[in-house]
């Protein structure tokens, strides 16, 4: 027994000696002898990352602003976060089949100036997350340790850059952590939240307006689903480690079943605060709902939770940075996400952040969903490529920006932009992202068709060195 203590001690020792050292790989394929882990570290990774204030907020919304009942709002929430699951399921099971993230692998179907332009919205995109969940994460450690908010935001935005900084192998292991600390620490909040709301609370047409219910529901089912498919855009980058031959439907299902779990818990539990009051952040939950005895321990689960989310953002956001071509090596990278994600969450660290929420939710939606439509189409139905020097433009960059522009008359940006049919017809503005969707797939696995029956696509191959310049493409593509 005592031997077997020592072995298991020893795997443990090694495991994290190997987690904390500084990750060296950049955007270039991981080589099969360095590829390692099981499927169960993206269940812990995707399900940590939705155990944090952001999910709380967004099905909190579904309540205090669309005007749902508790129930219809967490039946809304489910579906919205059962198609975001499904993005980051689908979309893992992409890492270990190339050993480079999505990014990287997009360079097939766009192009090799194409696939910056999803690179570049990527990079931005992450930097705009990581202030977001800095805001956070900073009002609840100042709510908790009772500082200023310079002190608070500088310790939460070191933080997260330092866990990035480490990179892959630590960021899993924090969130093998995290899967275990954040739900126990969260448990307080749930009980206490549940219990008080008003779970019998009905549809309130007054809160939903225009929406009406339809609206309402469709609009809580876009803005989960968005949320989600935001972190889809990352899932290779947590699983380009992974042996090739590793299982993709048991991959799937764990990140599936991390991300919808993580999701629907806390979202819901969201949407039942949102029957008692509309909270702006996490110190309004502490002075408007929660009692002082469980309020330091709330506002500890949301800091913790906020920076390891956030992490993600950083990390992710330098890989994105990278496959645009920018020479820098990784930790650079990851500084330079900081550097503007801290920038941006300083700037608006004082005001409210639920002004712009909304709309960024549903903005990421619109252009995410219409990308991810192609990868798939690609992956599934695109026949093996010639080498060859590939175009600049694939078929899939504009496939991709025929799907945005089918969905420009649903958009439904307030005080931004609102296309035409959304404007007459509100109620259709959720759906914006499904038609972007529709739109891209259909059309490119119509161009895919074409080329199939006249010649073999040219694409890059995600294998080469992504760091290089769109104009220096790879030129074989991972077989199928």
């Amino acid at each position: 027994m005592e031997w077997g203590f020592m072995a298991q001690h020893g795997r443990i020792t090694r495991t994290i000696r190997a987690a904390t050292e500084v990750e060296t790989s950049g955007v270039e394929p991981i080589p099969e002898s360095e590829r390692t882990g099981g499927t169960g570290a993206s269940f812990t990774l995707w399900f940590s990352s939705n155990v944090q204030f952001s999910s709380l907020s967004s099905g909190l919304l579904a309540t205090a602003a669309f005007g749902l009942g508790w129930l219809q709002a967490v039946v809304a929430i489910a579906l919205g976060s059962a198609i975001g699951a499904a993005a980051i399921g689908i979309m893992s099971t992409f890492g270990p089949r190339a050993g480079v993230g999505l990014l990287v692998q997009s360079r097939i179907p766009l192009g090799r100036y194409g696939s910056a332009v999803p690179s570049v919205l990527v990079f931005f995109k992450a930097c705009a997350w990581f202030a977001v969940n800095s805001v956070l994460g900073s009002f609840a450690l100042q709510s908790l340790l009772g500082t200023g908010f310079g002190l608070a935001f500088s310790i939460v935005t070191v933080s997260q850059v330092v866990i990035a900084l480490l990179g892959y192998g630590f960021i899993h292991l924090v969130q093998k952590a995290m899967a275990i600390v954040l739900p126990l620490l969260f448990i307080g909040v749930s009980v206490y939240g549940f219990a008080k709301s008003h779970l019998d609370s009905t549809f309130d047409a007054d809160k939903a307006g225009s929406l009406g219910f339809a609206g309402a529901f469709a609009l809580t089912v876009a803005v989960q689903a968005a949320r989600s498919l935001s972190f889809s855009s990352y899932s290779a980058d947590y699983t380009r480690y992974m042996p090739r031959d590793t299982p993709p439907g048991r991959l799937f299902r764990n990140a599936f079943g991390g991300a919808l779990l993580g999701s629907v818990w806390i979202a819901s539990l969201g949407a039942a605060i949102g029957t008692l009051a509309f909270v702006g952040t996490p110190t309004d939950l502490v002075n408007n709902v929660l009692p002082s005895a469980l309020g330091a321990l709330t506002m500890l689960a949301l800091g913790i939770s906020t920076i390891t989310s956030s992490c993600l953002d950083c990390y992710s956001g330098a890989m994105a940075w990278l496959v645009v071509g920018v020479k820098m090596a990784r930790w650079q990278a990851v500084l330079v996400v900081g550097a503007i994600g801290s920038a941006i969450g300083w700037a608006a660290g004082q005001g409210d952040y639920w002004e712009s929420f909304q709309n960024f939710l549903i903005l990421l939606g619109n252009w995410i969903a219409p990308w991810i439509a192609v990868m798939l189409v690609h992956r599934y139905f695109a026949p093996a490529p010639a080498d060859g020097k590939p175009p600049r433009f694939g078929a899939g960059f504009a496939s991709w920006l025929l799907g945005i522009a089918a969905a420009i008359p649903f958009m439904s940006q307030p005080g931004v932009f609102t296309g035409p049919l959304a404007d007459h017809y509100p109620a259709l503005g959720p759906y914006a992202a499904a038609v972007a969707f529709t739109t891209a797939g259909l059309i490119h696995l119509l161009l895919v068709r074409i080329t199939r029956t006249s010649r073999p696509l040219n694409s890059p191959s995600p294998t080469d060195s992504p760091t290089d310049s769109p104009t220096d493409s790879p030129t074989e593509e991972i077989p199928a």
